[in-house]
């Protein structure tokens, strides 16, 4: 017997059709918005959690800053999906800001959507007042950066001359300074005149930095400045050393002595100056003295040079100096 292709089509569709009418009627469950923040009041770039804890298929978040604000959501503001019930956020502005969650249900084709809010206040403040890091930042073609000796004091070292391509200019102490803090709103006050990007500083002197949060905090450092120490000059039996500088590492020099071939250097007694009055020549832990000091220069010995800020005995910087003999 031969079926009509059109009747078996038709006989399909009446009998998909009550499943699908099933679909188009069924509801989408009744939302509940409800969520529970972790803190209403907290610090920029301070993390917020929020739980979901109600009926939804979707969970959206808006977080009120800006891009984020539900009552501009017709002017392209958007809101934060929620991932499994939890969401969490920073703000990086100072302000009050409403929090909205959206709880949205619906049906498998969608026909029949519904939502449900809430939404809750949260208050940001701005009392950033960290000085995450401190530079110099134009040595040359270079940025140096302090060290953080304690909460509250920095010690910048510098070097007095760079080796650049075929030169070595000196490096002076008045130099620009750069503040790395997590806030624009923050302001900064070096020796008591609002801090300037331009402004050249003149770090010879210890400078007093204070740091003034949005929120009205107020944080005071100190900025202390110590020269990679050197040798100004550095004799064995009269010969004055030749003076190699690392490109790349400003607390690294080498000191090559040329003396005649057949020189006993087992135990000479070298003369040197040292550039500063508050810096130090030791080998090992043991201090050397010009002119006083024996030493093997059979092999390489290495110097540790130490510099020390006079206004702040753990303000200091190193420099190794290794010393070479060769024979004409």
């Amino acid at each position: 017997m031969k079926f009509n292709k059109s009747i078996i089509r038709l006989s399909a569709l009446l009998l998909l059709a009550p499943f699908i009418a099933a679909c188009d009627d069924d509801e989408a469950a009744t939302p509940h918005a409800g969520m529970v923040v972790d803190k209403t009041e907290l610090g920029i770039n301070e993390t917020m959690t929020i739980n979901f804890e109600g009926v939804a298929d979707q969970v959206a978040i808006y977080t009120g800053d800006e891009s984020h604000n539900y009552e501009l959501r017709s002017e392209s503001n958007t809101g934060f999906v929620v991932n499994k019930g939890l969401f969490t956020y920073s703000y990086s502005a100072p302000g009050t800001y409403k929090v909205v969650c959206i709880a949205s249900t619906y049906n498998d084709l969608a026909v029949d959507l519904r939502q449900d809010t809430c939404s809750v206040w949260v208050r940001v403040i701005d009392d950033e007042t960290e000085i995450r890091q401190l530079s110099c930042p134009q040595i040359l073609y270079d940025e140096v950066y302090a060290d953080a000796l304690n909460a509250s004091d920095w010690v910048m070292r510098l070097p007095r001359k760079v080796k650049y391509r075929n030169a070595t200019p000196t490096i002076s102490l008045t130099q620009r300074l750069r503040f790395y803090i997590d806030s624009d709103s923050t302001q900064v006050y070096v020796g008591g005149e609002p801090y300037g990007t331009t402004t050249r500083y003149d770090l010879s002197q210890t400078q007093d930095i204070t740091v003034v949060s949005h929120f009205g905090t107020i944080r005071d450092y100190k900025l202390y400045t110590v020269q990679y120490p050197e040798f100004d000059e550095f004799r064995v039996n009269g010969v004055e050393g030749e003076l190699d500088r690392s490109e790349f590492d400003y607390s690294a020099f080498t000191y090559t002595v040329t003396l005649p071939a057949g020189t006993d250097v087992s135990n000479v007694v070298p003369e040197f100056t040292l550039t500063g009055t508050n810096e130090r020549a030791y080998i090992g832990d043991v201090e050397q003295t010009s002119g006083v000091s024996a030493v093997d220069l059979s092999q390489p010995v290495t110097y540790k040079l130490v510099g020390v800020s006079p206004d702040n005995a753990e303000a200091t910087a190193e420099s190794t100096i290794t010393v070479n003999v060769n024979f004409e």
